[in-house]
């Protein structure tokens, strides 16, 4: 049995086409996949490994980075036909934006401005506490939203919503594969992160 964590909106994309490769590849080899945006640890969890995105504590875990993801913030046509669009992240504070509740800095967007990092604070009249809901509302041109890239990549192609900015976007976000320090992987989690770093091609997103 091969445990493996990761984000619900990033396996059934990413991870599930690796996933149907290795089980071809290892038809003895049971998968289970523990899919959440929360940081599960993974002792608690009984995980053999975890993707993750974002940057990484001192957790106590080996790791090796897969690539990045891009953030930036996006509206619909008819959002900036009816309220503008904005030029500079310091704009936004005049603007509806669609924030994802919950978290430790809700409402908090980051940039770069002048080569450096720089939280922007915006608000809105609706918060959600799903990021499904942030693209669906978004979508339904009730404000701006703030995402990776990734999960909004069909929406720009089916031409429902616009970047704006993006000579501010802020750093990429970094996604690791965590294992457990200390403990030799087995052979079915090393076959599985090499896999891993052959397959993933995440730097351009």
């Amino acid at each position: 049995m091969l445990r493996v964590g990761a984000p619900a909106l990033f396996a059934p994309r990413f991870l599930m086409p690796i996933v149907a490769e290795y089980m071809r590849q290892h038809r003895k080899v049971e998968v289970e996949l523990d899919l959440s945006d929360a940081f599960v640890d993974l002792a608690d969890g009984g995980l053999d490994m975890v993707v993750r995105i974002g940057d990484l504590a001192d957790s106590g875990l080996m790791g090796k980075r897969l690539g990045v993801v891009r953030r930036v913030v996006f509206g619909t046509p008819s959002y900036f036909a009816n309220h503008g669009r904005p030029k500079h992240p310091q704009d936004l504070k005049q603007h509806n934006c669609v924030v994802r509740s919950g978290g430790d800095r809700p409402g908090a967007w980051m940039f770069t401005i002048d080569g450096k990092p720089r939280e922007i604070k915006v608000s809105g009249p609706l918060r959600v506490s799903a990021m499904t809901a942030v693209y669906a509302a978004v979508s339904e041109g009730l404000g701006l939203g703030y995402s990776p890239l990734w999960q909004i990549e069909h929406l720009i192609a089916e031409g429902r919503v616009e970047i704006v900015f993006d000579e501010f976007d802020p750093a990429p976000v970094p996604i690791h594969v965590l294992w457990r320090e200390g403990r030799a992987p087995t052979a079915n989690v090393r076959t599985f992160i090499d896999l891993l770093s052959k397959r993933l091609k995440l730097d351009h997103l």
